[in-house]
């Protein structure tokens, strides 16, 4: 099958292009290629959907120049002035570290699965270059993917197959349930697919038998000695002895959410993808995929650290786990405690950013409320904790990214349905500073910086 759908380069930069050919007040010519742009991405409210901020009818984007960004007395607003990305739903963004690409998988309806490569002009000003590229073929039309590397793009999927089981009405016996697991790499400069794999994955024996199995992938990155790509896993789990009869007389056992799996993380070979293993922590019962973020992230000593979501309520909330660089396994005698560092409980990391030296700024709420900002020192595993406006009701449940250039980080911080300001955090000295006025919509969100 062809997996690249080719479009001639001329049309699609002209349909880009005409659709934000009308300049506004903050527009940059697109001449000047050596701006630095942070480009910010809104996501769009679904009017139908009973639930405010779902975030369910897309997404728009908008690029200012960094001083623009910094500057209290610039107002952005993505809603009306940017360009609306290709994307039924919210639009999983990545981009180039120096700014000037934007990479996106489009997520469900007709064209979910199709992957877009967009230079960054300013403003509204995004234009497609290379192919569109087609993936759900390998890894469905909502696959979950990041930036692994600079220049390499990973897409994965899992999807829980069948529960097997032996016995006959009303003796049936649970044995077993896989996932259905395919990743694919990208190559993100000259647009194509570059690997393919598939397999069923399926935890240890004795995992198997109490019933867990793992019911989502996400998050990849390629370690720093670029031969081996950590995928983080959610495990669920049945109750193998209770179950109920379906319509057509086969057991549906139920869901048990009493004791969460040990956290784990899918390893393959890179660039390979082959001799799949599953690597796990004794320091958190948690996930480790995240929710449209990026939750781990390459060390400046080489080891990966990782995020894991809060665990039961009560029992320890997020935690940060450190993957070796020597072993490519869990260090287990490492794991830093947001809850421990922070003096809260039932701390839950939205997403994070590691910005070099063991230093990291995370956005999580405590006990499902808020939205509040730290920064953390992984090395002496403390944190500081910021004050920003409305933090006890916002709701970040829908960021993507915090962007970092030179010392300083971009965060952009706005209620549902609120104006907000871009953040700017100092990763030397953790000075804030606010930035650029962010006009809201009804129900919109502003989910991330790049």
């Amino acid at each position: 099958m062809n997996v690249l759908k080719i479009a001639l380069f001329s049309a699609i930069s002209t349909a880009v292009v005409l659709s934000s050919c009308k300049k506004d007040d903050n527009e940059t010519n697109p001449s000047e290629n050596d701006t630095r742009w942070i480009t910010l991405s809104a996501a769009i409210d679904d009017p139908s959907n009973i639930t405010v901020g779902d975030g369910n009818a897309g997404t728009m984007i908008y690029s200012v120049s960094v001083a623009d960004a910094k500057n209290p007395n610039v107002t952005i607003d993505a809603f009306k002035n940017g360009l609306a990305v290709k994307s039924s739903r919210t639009a999983r963004l990545q981009a180039s570290a120096d700014g000037n690409y934007l990479y996106n998988i489009q997520y469900t309806g007709d064209d979910g699965g199709i992957f877009n490569k967009y230079r960054v002009y300013g403003g509204k000003d995004f234009r497609a270059e290379g192919p569109e590229v087609e993936t759900a073929t390998y890894v469905s039309t909502s696959p979950r993917w990041l930036k692994a590397a600079e220049g390499v793009g990973v897409a994965v999927r899992a999807a829980a197959n069948a529960v097997e089981f032996e016995g006959t009405n009303p003796n049936f016996v649970f044995k077993q349930r896989t996932a259905k697991t395919d990743a694919i790499t990208l190559d993100l400069n000259d647009p194509r697919i570059t690997k393919t794999t598939s397999f069923d994955l399926a935890l240890s024996p004795q995992e198997i038998a109490a019933g867990y199995y793992v019911s989502r992938i996400d998050v990849p990155v390629i370690n720093k000695a670029g031969n081996k790509v950590f995928i983080g896993a959610a495990i669920s789990k049945h109750n193998t002895t209770s179950f109920t009869i379906s319509a057509d007389g086969l057991p549906v056992f139920a869901t048990d959410n009493s004791i969460k799996s040990w956290a784990k993380t899918l390893v393959l070979d890179y660039p390979s993808l082959l001799n799949s293993q599953i690597i796990t922590s004794n320091q958190t019962r948690g996930n480790t995929n995240g929710y449209r973020s990026t939750m781990q992230y390459i060390g400046t000593d080489g080891n990966v650290y990782q995020a894991t979501s809060g665990e039961l309520a009560g029992t320890g909330g997020s935690k940060i786990l450190r993957i070796s660089s020597t072993t490519n396994n869990y260090d287990n005698s490492y794991v830093f405690s947001l809850d421990a560092a922070l003096g809260v409980t039932n701390s839950y990391i939205e997403t994070w950013k590691y910005v070099g030296n063991g230093i990291g700024f995370v956005i999580y709420n405590v006990g499902g409320q808020g939205g509040y900002i730290a920064k953390i020192n992984l090395n002496d595993k403390t944190a500081t904790k910021y004050t920003i406006p409305n933090e006890a009701t916002l709701d970040f449940g829908q960021i993507q990214n915090i962007t970092v250039e030179g010392d300083e980080v971009f965060i952009a911080v706005a209620p549902i349905g609120g104006d907000g300001n871009i953040y700017i955090f100092n990763r030397i000295t953790g000075q804030m500073t606010v930035g650029a006025k962010l006009a809201n919509e009804v129900g919109g969100q502003y989910i991330g910086t790049y």
